[in-house]
């Protein structure tokens, strides 16, 4: 696969939208260039000021080539997060993009298996909403745990892929979750490394994961011991 060349891209901020109560969204337009060429799953390097800069996966499919949608966890309250908060409709932004190797293996056929926990949801939107609505017909399932009630958000969006799409399994999963949750038949209750583990043929599947260090160093380390080949396994680290 050939990457596309990353660029200095400027944009403005077009909608803020604060999905649960540390989770924020961010549309940027961009301006210079006008639209992006970039692959599901990668990255930009947003830049936060002279000293810091930070790298938000894409959230948004290609074919939003014009806009980017950015999905922040303001939770550690550090420079990122202070400088989210701090953004306004028609405030002007820059970074560089695309960056990264987090996409889809487009030589496998292999069923598609992708782990999240928290906002690293976000290269997941992006890469399944390319995918399926590109025709791809590979089997996929997303886990996605998260820990209560409260933090659910894009539920609707995953939901709806699988009810248009056969080929796409949605499995949430809440590890701290009420007595009174309900859920739905494809929700779950507990780890979401638990239920990825009660996957059929693992060795038979490419894993995507991505999300905090330790879920993505458990889902690994049980992966390999169950002989899933280490080069059916991509990870990328997220808060």
């Amino acid at each position: 696969m050939v990457l596309p060349k990353s660029q200095h891209c400027t944009a403005h901020v077009f909608a803020k939208v604060k999905l649960t109560e540390t989770v924020y969204t961010v549309t940027f337009v961009l301006e210079n260039p006008s639209e992006l060429h970039f692959i599901a799953g990668q990255t930009m390097m947003l830049h936060i000021s002279d000293e810091t800069n930070r790298p938000m996966s894409i959230a948004s499919p290609p074919t939003d080539s014009h806009t980017i949608l950015m999905c922040h966890d303001i939770r550690p309250m550090g420079p990122g997060s202070r400088y989210t908060l701090g953004l306004s409709i028609g405030d002007q932004v820059s970074f560089v993009a695309p960056i990264g190797m987090f996409t889809l293996d487009g030589e496998s056929h292999r069923k598609k298996v992708m782990v999240a926990t928290g906002t690293g949801i976000a290269p997941f939107r992006s890469m399944l909403f390319d995918y399926l609505e590109q025709g791809g017909t590979d089997d996929m399932t997303l886990y996605w745990g998260l820990r209560y009630e409260k933090d659910i958000y894009w539920q609707k969006d995953f939901t709806d892929l699988s009810q248009r799409y056969q080929n796409f399994h949605f499995v949430l999963t809440l590890s701290q979750p009420t007595d009174e949750w309900q859920g739905s038949a494809s929700w779950r209750r507990g780890r979401v490394t638990d239920h990825v583990f009660d996957e059929a043929n693992l060795a038979g599947g490419d894993f995507y994961l991505c999300g905090s260090k330790a879920m993505v160093d458990e889902v690994k380390e049980g992966l390999l011991s169950r002989n899933v080949p280490k080069e059916q396994i991509k990870t990328e680290l997220f808060f």
